[in-house]
Protein backbone atom coordinates (compact mmCIF):
# COMPACT_ATOMS: atom_id res chain seq x y z
CA UNK A 1 0.00 0.00 0.00
CA UNK A 2 1.30 3.75 -1.02
CA UNK A 3 1.97 5.84 1.67
CA UNK A 4 -0.20 9.14 2.32
CA UNK A 5 2.26 11.36 2.20
CA UNK A 6 6.36 11.12 1.69
CA UNK A 7 8.70 10.67 4.45
CA UNK A 8 9.44 14.32 3.78
CA UNK A 9 5.99 15.46 3.98
CA UNK A 10 5.41 13.28 7.16
CA UNK A 11 8.38 14.75 8.83
CA UNK A 12 6.94 18.17 7.38
CA UNK A 13 3.94 17.61 9.55
CA UNK A 14 5.30 16.19 12.68
CA UNK A 15 7.71 19.48 13.44
CA UNK A 16 4.74 21.83 12.70
CA UNK A 17 3.83 23.84 15.99
CA UNK A 18 -0.04 24.52 14.39
CA UNK A 19 -2.20 23.31 12.09
CA UNK A 20 -5.60 23.82 11.15
CA UNK A 21 -8.51 21.61 11.53
CA UNK A 22 -11.48 21.79 9.69
CA UNK A 23 -15.06 20.31 10.04
CA UNK A 24 -18.23 20.59 8.27
CA UNK A 25 -22.01 19.70 10.06
CA UNK A 26 -24.50 17.74 8.49
CA UNK A 27 -25.66 20.73 6.59
CA UNK A 28 -22.18 21.22 5.04
CA UNK A 29 -21.34 24.30 7.16
CA UNK A 30 -17.60 24.58 7.26
CA UNK A 31 -16.23 25.88 10.49
CA UNK A 32 -12.06 25.95 10.73
CA UNK A 33 -9.79 26.23 14.01
CA UNK A 34 -5.98 26.58 14.44
CA UNK A 35 -5.18 23.65 16.68
CA UNK A 36 -2.04 21.85 18.50
CA UNK A 37 -1.58 18.25 17.81
CA UNK A 38 0.36 15.11 17.99
CA UNK A 39 0.90 12.24 15.98
CA UNK A 40 1.16 8.86 17.23
CA UNK A 41 1.23 5.29 15.54
CA UNK A 42 -0.47 7.23 12.25
CA UNK A 43 -3.21 9.43 13.67
CA UNK A 44 -3.20 12.62 14.44
CA UNK A 45 -4.33 13.59 17.99
CA UNK A 46 -5.91 17.18 18.63
CA UNK A 47 -6.11 17.86 22.49
CA UNK A 48 -9.83 20.25 23.63
CA UNK A 49 -7.87 23.08 25.90
CA UNK A 50 -8.96 25.32 28.53
CA UNK A 51 -12.60 24.66 28.53
CA UNK A 52 -15.41 23.78 30.92
CA UNK A 53 -16.89 19.95 31.11
CA UNK A 54 -20.23 22.18 30.30
CA UNK A 55 -18.85 24.14 27.04
CA UNK A 56 -17.02 20.54 25.59
CA UNK A 57 -20.95 19.94 24.38
CA UNK A 58 -20.95 22.98 22.96
CA UNK A 59 -17.98 23.27 20.89
CA UNK A 60 -18.64 23.43 17.24
CA UNK A 61 -16.00 21.59 15.94
CA UNK A 62 -16.96 18.22 18.63
CA UNK A 63 -20.78 18.91 17.55
CA UNK A 64 -19.67 18.90 13.62
CA UNK A 65 -17.43 15.83 14.14
CA UNK A 66 -20.30 14.12 15.50
CA UNK A 67 -22.78 14.86 12.69
CA UNK A 68 -19.97 14.79 10.08
CA UNK A 69 -16.70 12.82 10.84
CA UNK A 70 -14.99 13.71 7.28
CA UNK A 71 -12.64 16.23 8.35
CA UNK A 72 -9.64 18.44 6.49
CA UNK A 73 -6.02 19.04 8.42
CA UNK A 74 -3.27 21.35 6.96
CA UNK A 75 -0.37 22.03 8.41
CA UNK A 76 1.54 24.72 6.04
CA UNK A 77 4.29 27.17 5.77
CA UNK A 78 4.79 30.82 4.82
CA UNK A 79 7.88 32.87 4.16
CA UNK A 80 8.16 35.64 2.02
CA UNK A 81 10.68 33.72 0.08
CA UNK A 82 7.93 31.86 -2.04
CA UNK A 83 10.67 28.74 -2.78
CA UNK A 84 10.33 28.21 0.76
CA UNK A 85 6.19 28.04 0.61
CA UNK A 86 5.07 24.35 1.60
CA UNK A 87 1.79 22.58 2.93
CA UNK A 88 0.58 19.71 3.36
CA UNK A 89 -3.47 18.70 3.82
CA UNK A 90 -4.39 15.36 5.21
CA UNK A 91 -8.02 14.10 4.67
CA UNK A 92 -9.50 11.86 7.46
CA UNK A 93 -12.67 10.68 9.38
CA UNK A 94 -12.35 12.11 13.24
CA UNK A 95 -13.46 10.71 16.44
CA UNK A 96 -13.96 12.15 19.98
CA UNK A 97 -12.05 10.09 22.87
CA UNK A 98 -12.26 10.47 26.66
CA UNK A 99 -9.40 9.79 29.14
CA UNK A 100 -11.68 7.24 31.05
CA UNK A 101 -12.92 5.37 27.98
CA UNK A 102 -10.22 5.08 25.54
CA UNK A 103 -7.18 5.52 28.33
CA UNK A 104 -4.02 3.55 26.29
CA UNK A 105 -5.16 5.57 23.17
CA UNK A 106 -5.39 8.63 25.39
CA UNK A 107 -2.40 8.47 27.43
CA UNK A 108 -0.04 7.76 24.48
CA UNK A 109 -1.39 10.86 22.57
CA UNK A 110 -1.26 12.65 25.57
CA UNK A 111 2.33 11.58 26.40
CA UNK A 112 3.64 12.97 23.06
CA UNK A 113 1.67 16.32 23.39
CA UNK A 114 3.85 16.84 26.40
CA UNK A 115 7.39 15.80 24.63
CA UNK A 116 5.96 18.48 21.62
CA UNK A 117 4.44 21.49 23.95
CA UNK A 118 6.26 22.64 27.17
CA UNK A 119 2.93 24.32 28.10
CA UNK A 120 1.53 21.19 28.88
CA UNK A 121 4.59 20.04 30.98
CA UNK A 122 3.61 23.14 33.59
CA UNK A 123 -0.01 24.66 34.80
CA UNK A 124 -1.35 24.41 31.40
CA UNK A 125 -3.06 20.39 31.74
CA UNK A 126 -4.26 18.37 28.35
CA UNK A 127 -8.43 17.94 28.87
CA UNK A 128 -10.21 14.59 29.20
CA UNK A 129 -11.55 14.98 25.85
CA UNK A 130 -9.25 14.74 22.33
CA UNK A 131 -9.98 14.40 18.73
CA UNK A 132 -8.66 11.49 16.84
CA UNK A 133 -8.27 11.56 13.24
CA UNK A 134 -7.52 8.41 10.79
CA UNK A 135 -5.68 9.78 7.95
CA UNK A 136 -7.49 9.11 4.51
CA UNK A 137 -6.13 10.70 1.73
CA UNK A 138 -3.83 13.42 1.18
CA UNK A 139 -1.60 15.97 -0.53
CA UNK A 140 1.40 17.73 -0.38
CA UNK A 141 3.11 20.48 -2.20
CA UNK A 142 6.59 22.60 -2.26
CA UNK A 143 9.33 22.88 0.58
CA UNK A 144 8.96 19.80 2.54
CA UNK A 145 12.31 20.17 4.18
CA UNK A 146 12.34 23.19 5.95
CA UNK A 147 14.02 23.04 9.54
CA UNK A 148 10.53 24.26 10.89
CA UNK A 149 7.10 23.87 9.06
CA UNK A 150 5.89 26.63 11.59
CA UNK A 151 7.72 29.46 13.36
Amino acid sequence: MKPLLSGDAWAFVERARVARLATASKDAAPHVVPVVFALVDGKIYIPVDGKQKKDIERLKRLDNIRENAQVSFLVDHYEDDWAKLGFALIFGNARIIHVEADAEVYEKAAERLREKYAQYRGAITIHAWMIEITPKRAASWGAMEAEESQK
